[in-house]
């Protein structure tokens, strides 16, 4: 196998791996949440762009399908402003049963952040909202503005061996 063709290779699994994620009205709750699509059980990353809204304030769900011992990482970085404070976000995650994960103020300005790994197959949903509505529901916060939601899916260390080994194989098979 020549170079082009492992490089090919490697870019349709990366290209697998990846996500399709967006932001789009009514995502107030869990069951018109926004899916995050993804195109593989490999790793993946993916940012959107996405608005609290004016009004009474806005929640932002977003459902994705996880596999137990995947580690999903989510941050959100405000853009309504120059220091990037507004809008202050609030973020958790959530399962069937209830709140999983919950962060405000994930580091320096107003984003949240936080890492889980999962021990369940099945959905999961990212509830993003404005200060002052930590229970994501009716948006009871004054918060608007622009931010970034990236999301972030590594497997669990078995399908990263056997991703490495298949790799391998390849490469050696190369040499041979």
């Amino acid at each position: 196998m020549n170079k082009f063709t492992l490089i090919a290779c490697l870019a349709c699994v990366s290209a697998l791996s990846q996500a399709v994620m967006f932001e789009s009205e009514p995502n107030d709750t869990m069951a018109t949440a926004d899916m995050i699509l993804r195109g593989g059980p490999g790793p993946m990353s993916e940012v959107a762009l996405a608005t609290l809204a004016a009004g009474p304030g806005d929640v932002d769900f977003y459902s994705i399908r996880l596999v137990a011992g995947e580690t999903l990482t989510a941050i959100t970085t405000p853009l309504g402003n120059a220091t990037f404070t507004s809008p202050d976000t609030i973020m958790a995650l959530f399962d069937s049963s209830g709140e999983l994960r919950f962060n405000d103020d994930g580091g320096n300005g107003f984003g949240s952040a936080f890492r889980h790994t999962v021990t369940t197959t099945g959905m999961y949903w990212i509830g993003v909202s404005g200060f002052g509505d930590r229970d994501f529901t009716g948006g009871d916060h004054t918060e608007l503005g622009d931010y970034t939601l990236t999301v972030s899916v590594v497997p669990e260390p078995a399908t990263m061996t056997a991703l490495a080994l298949g790799a391998a194989a390849l490469l050696r098979r190369r040499r041979a």
